[in-house]
């Protein structure tokens, strides 16, 4: 009885102590604005966020949400950028209040009007959002709003910091009642919060950051990543015992329940009848079993209660995407394969911390097969068995082994780093073969091209859903040359190819194109770039300023092979011109070499990247070879009349 009088009294306090009011001057300052940023287009004045947990009547926890901007917006660009905002209404109980003005460099004031806001619906996402425009905003102005929402409550939370413009404060804090304590964790040099006694039934987790710089783009960099930013996650609950929360394992056991537990046995068995999978071998099980559900199942991008209904879901042939993962999940445990569901974060946008319990990171799926080492990317319907989302790779994530005791199940949560596929399997090779027409000045190449893994090869699962002209025109975008206008004579996909780096592709394209671009008279000389025949590539040559270390999307491998045909009468005078070696640690290299002999010169290259980071000592030798490739398009050979 006592601690259910304790209880109560913590939830009552909640609620009074929430009804608080957020600080909005009646009289406004025009900020002043530090000297180092005055010339920037636009200046973040201060950001604030803040959460007031509460106790609804009902025992629910709910949060009072204050975001509260200024800015000083000093162009027309940023003008354009900042008059008009928008406000997202989920999991919002009560729009309490929004409130904006724009302050002139004189103090005088203009406020919003309410009567501007409207509410519109994203068809797409499902979601509504209130809009509203600022009024009077010149160069030069400071523009201030704040918006307080009632909304549900979570336990887990994330606030960027840093953008493409100086913020000069930022501030972050949680108020919760005296039972919930909350971890909050910076990144990127953002502090963590520190926990005070706001008073005798209420805590404060608080933090700030002054003069937060802008934060650019930079190549082989993801942006989101590095941003200053916090994640939060609620970490006790004294009112019911002393053990910590929401940890991985909890995590695990949640989704097992929510995935496997429940009386699914007579519909999957209807699933497996319909998928016909009737081999023999386990791998090709799951192959025939991803083939059907991704040729048959749509999925949407949301999830509702009756997307995730295994029966709802064999009468419509739509899924969420949570439902289609039970559906993977529960046909994979009738057919006896072992397999892990993962969850993780994609780390072009947030790297999963295995160190901080935030559920926030399990974002994303894959199923992990432990008998092949090998993954199955149930999101992407152009991806197969070992063809995953780059961006899942090359990171840790939460595997969920299932735990068996008797009849009782569950599962538990590991901490595992999920390993990208190698070089070798995701490749872009070229076979291509090179003639001149001097008298006409055209150039004839023609060009196998074999994709396979990440690098293309799952291009073959969906290109044949395209009527003529998009297949035409995806095949041109990928066979683009530096040439303009390429004539084409032929450009077809085949199914086989008998040339050594090609023939085990997943994926090939045969071109037969003519154009102008590539040779050039300079006198009694004629001028090939046989540099350009292998396609653009990117460059780093400027990257003195950079401050972020280097990390590509996948592994990858390149393969070119170039015959080129000597016109008669002529011989190359420059033959060493394609040989390169650029190698760092014989994990990054660009290695070119030729042979000339009569009337045929051969090129063959090969360009490979083995390591997703690039360490910061390994960071000039992996610039140098992408550099490589790029001065490789400047070869040119030059053709001298023999005598």
């Amino acid at each position: 009885m006592k601690n259910v009088i304790i209880l109560i009294s913590l939830l009552l306090s909640a609620n009074i102590y929430s009804q608080t009011n957020y600080s909005w001057s009646a009289k406004p300052v025009f900020s002043t604005i530090a000297t180092e940023n005055k010339d920037e287009n636009v200046i973040g004045i201060f950001f604030h966020e803040k959460y007031e947990y509460e106790y609804a009547d009902d025992g629910e926890l709910q949060m009072i949400h204050t975001l509260h901007k200024k800015f000083r917006l000093n162009n027309d660009d940023a003008i354009d950028q900042f008059n008009k905002i928008s406000v997202s209404l989920n999991n919002v109980i009560e729009l309490i209040d929004i409130k904006a003005r724009t302050i002139k460099p004189n103090g005088k004031t203009i406020e919003f009007d309410k009567n501007n806001i409207k509410e519109i619906k994203d068809e797409d996402s499902h979601n509504s959002y209130k809009i509203f425009a600022i009024d009077g905003i010149e160069k030069g102005d400071d523009v201030e709003y704040m918006v307080i929402r009632k909304m549900e409550g979570s336990n887990f939370g994330r606030t960027f910091f840093q953008y493409s413009f100086p913020l000069q404060l930022a501030t972050f804090e949680i108020i919760s009642p005296k039972n919930l304590i909350y971890d909050v964790k910076g990144y990127n040099g953002f502090p963590n919060a520190s926990l005070s006694e706001l008073d005798e039934n209420h805590n404060s987790f608080k933090c700030e950051q002054k003069d937060i710089p802008s934060i650019k783009n930079e190549k082989f960099s993801y942006l989101e990543p590095r941003k200053q930013r916090i994640e939060y996650r609620l970490n006790y609950n004294t009112a019911i015992n002393k053990a910590q929360r929401l940890t991985w394992d909890d995590a695990a056991i949640r989704v097992y329940e929510t995935m496997y537990l429940g009386d699914y046995n007579e519909i999957i068995d209807k699933w497996i009848q319909l998928a016909n999978i009737d081999t023999t071998s386990e791998i090709a099980k799951i192959k025939s079993l991803e083939q059907f559900i991704k040729t048959n199942i749509y999925v949407e991008d949301f999830n509702a209660p009756e997307l995730s209904d295994l029966e709802f879901i064999y009468e419509n042939k739509v899924a969420g995407t949570r439902g289609d993962v039970k559906l993977y999940a529960n046909m994979l445990k009738q057919l006896g394969i072992e397999h892990n569901l993962v969850l993780t974060s994609e780390r072009d946008d947030v790297k999963f911390d295995a160190d901080f319990q935030s559920w926030n990171f399990l974002d994303k799926y894959l199923i992990y097969f432990p008998k092949d080492d090998t993954y199955l990317d149930p999101s992407i319907h152009a991806y197969r068995l070992g063809t995953v989302n780059s961006a899942l790779t090359a990171t840790d994530g939460l595997f969920i082994v299932p735990v068996k005791i008797g009849d009782f199940e569950s599962a538990i949560g590991k901490i595992k780093y999920i390993e990208p596929t190698p070089d070798t399997l995701n490749y872009d090779n070229m076979v291509i073969d090179i003639q001149l027409d001097i008298d006409n000045n055209t150039t004839k190449i023609k060009t196998e091209r074999g994709l396979n893994g990440l690098s293309g090869g799952y291009i073959s699962n969906f290109i044949g859903l395209m009527d003529a002209e998009q297949k035409q025109n995806t095949l041109k975008q990928i066979t683009s040359t530096k040439a303009p206008n390429p004539i084409y004579n032929a450009l077809e996909i085949r199914e086989t190819s008998d040339k050594e780096p090609i023939k085990n592709s997943e994926f090939i394209i045969y071109s037969d194109l003519s154009t102008d671009a590539f040779l050039e008279n300079a006198g009694n000389k004629i001028l090939f770039n046989i540099g350009e025949s292998i396609g653009p590539q990117t460059e780093m040559y400027f990257e003195e300023n950079r401050t972020s270390n280097a990390e590509n999307d996948w592994n990858r491998m390149y393969i070119r092979e170039i015959t080129f045909h000597v016109p008669e009468g002529y011989k190359i005078i420059n033959p060493e011109v394609t040989k390169m070696s650029i190698v760092q640690d014989s994990i990054y290299g660009f290695v070119s070499d030729y042979v000339y002999n009569g009337d045929i010169y051969s090129v063959r290259i090969k360009e490979y990247y083995k390591n997703i980071m690039v360490k910061p000592e390994e960071f000039e030798g992996f610039k140098n070879v992408i550099n490589a490739a790029a001065d490789f398009n400047k070869a040119v050979l030059v053709l001298q009349e023999e005598d």
